[in-house]
């Protein structure tokens, strides 16, 4: 069960360089065939500074820093039980390859709910704030989990 004295408790932050060939990786897995995820030169005509990521792609540094299975065993959490419940995104700036990015992780809310079916639940809502190198402020990503009981 989620340890609600854990709300608004702040993880280490997480460095990603934005990389060329992750933003082709997560193009080709979601079946995104557009130029300006894989092209520089079509990305620059369309704007921006280099290749741009693709909505979802702060999904990716989360995966690979790991910070998401350490805020799971920090919180008490059943990993067994656990599924994905959602993820939203807001990006205040274009994320593009070459940039460096900074997130710092937080748990903002701990909710206890009940199915349809009368099964207990926790929803716990992890907002991760991105600055790049240049200390602005990118994204937000906040990342819904759901830990059955």
């Amino acid at each position: 069960m989620a340890d609600k004295l854990k709300i608004g408790k702040q993880y280490p932050a997480m460095h990603w360089q934005v990389e060329r060939g992750k933003i082709r990786e997560l193009a080709g897995a979601i079946g995104d065939t557009n130029a300006i995820y894989v092209d520089p030169q079509a990305a620059r005509a369309a704007g921006y500074d280099d290749c741009p990521v693709p909505p979802t792609f702060l999904t990716v540094p989360v995966m690979w820093c790991g910070s998401m299975a350490g805020a799971i065993g920090d919180l008490g959490i059943n990993f067994a039980m656990v599924l994905h419940g959602e993820e939203e995104y807001e990006y205040y700036r274009p994320i593009c390859a070459g940039d460096e990015l900074t997130g710092i992780p937080r748990v903002t809310a701990i909710e206890e709910k009940t199915s349809k079916s009368g099964r207990k639940m926790d929803i716990v809502t992890i907002e991760i704030l991105y600055t790049n190198q240049k200390g602005e402020k990118a994204a937000r990503q906040r990342i819904g989990i759901v830990e059955r009981k």
